[in-house]
């Protein structure tokens, strides 16, 4: 599949937080634009504002919430209402791009993807700075900064369930996604798409109770993870990755949660991007012990994926 493909097949995935989020701006940014006006906004005018998501989808007493409801504005705190109206609108206008992340070889995901969570938490922060305004809070010198970026770590988590996802384009040799356990909360979701050589199994250490997981090579299917309600992760990688789901839904224990489980039938016996081959087969070994059925070990002998954990590990100079 082309970049570009995979690239509109990891929006498609990401899709509905999307569309949950600039629902909310949209809502939010009409109701301060009525405030500035002198008028306030009925909830017909966010139906309106929300258009044919908002259908039998959106809550609007939910986003009315988002936003003050007063009908005009002091004039001594227009100022920093204003501002905030300004940072609504240019998230909105910048459209699919907002949520794209391009990480250049060689950088940083970590501060990468911090980033741009920031930038997206001014939306947030506009919400702060305009009911801080209305209650005579604001205080420029402690609180215009918010505006500028405001970082996930000081998101509640009322915020953090509204957080869109971020499909995050970067090299396969720079796909080490450990980063991300850090932003997983609430309901926030990211999608990889990786180009070129990557670790087989780069997204196994991500796996933990709650959080969809999954890796797809080839021809992509992500409508589970699109459809997950909850923490979820994705990757679409090359053919030499393993192809696996971690489902929460799918049951308690563990090896339930493993849906999927397929080995490439050819894999990268080599170092990429500082990962060495002995870490590429541990974390191999570490699916395949978690997609095992303790009660049926004696039938997992001869599990294709036991035998090519195996082989990795034999071929694999320890040692070094």
């Amino acid at each position: 599949m082309a970049s570009e493909q995979r690239k509109a097949c990891a929006l498609d995935a990401v899709r509905p937080r999307i569309e949950l989020f600039h629902s909310a701006l949209a809502v939010t940014a009409n109701q301060v634009r009525g405030l500035l006006a002198g008028s306030g906004n009925a909830e017909d005018d966010q139906s309106v504002a929300l258009g044919l998501f908002a259908q039998g989808k959106v809550d609007i007493e939910r986003f009315a919430a988002f936003a003050p409801k007063a009908a005009a504005v002091d004039g001594a705190v227009e100022a920093p209402i204003r501002a905030a109206h300004q940072v609504l609108v240019s998230l909105l206008e910048a459209g699919d791009d907002l949520f794209v992340v391009r990480i250049k070889k060689g950088k940083g995901l970590a501060y990468k993807v911090a980033n741009r969570l920031a930038v997206i938490g001014r939306a947030f922060a506009a919400a702060r700075v305009i009911e801080l305004a209305r209650r005579g809070e604001y205080r420029e010198d402690l609180h215009a900064d918010m505006l500028e970026k405001f970082p996930f770590t000081k998101w509640s988590s009322s915020e953090r369930a509204l957080a869109p996802a971020l499909v995050i384009e970067l090299a396969g040799a720079d796909f080490k996604p450990a980063p991300i356990v850090s932003f997983l909360d609430a309901k926030t979701k990211f999608v990889f798409n990786v180009t070129g050589d990557a670790p087989a199994a780069g997204l196994a250490r991500v796996v933990s109770p709650g959080v969809f997981v999954q890796q797809e090579t080839g021809e992509a299917a992500l409508e589970a993870f699109a459809g997950f309600d909850g923490m979820a992760v994705a990757a679409l990688l090359p053919q030499t990755a393993v192809s696996f789901v971690h489902d929460p839904a799918a049951g308690a224990s563990t090896h339930e949660r493993f849906v999927v489980l397929e080995f490439p039938k050819e894999t990268n016996n080599r170092a990429i991007g500082g990962i060495s081959a002995a870490q590429q087969a541990e974390d191999c070994a570490l699916l395949e012990s978690l997609a095992r059925n303790p009660a049926g070990s004696d039938e997992t002998a001869s599990d294709p994926a036991g035998k090519l954990s195996a082989w990795l590990l034999s071929q694999t100079n320890l040692s070094a």
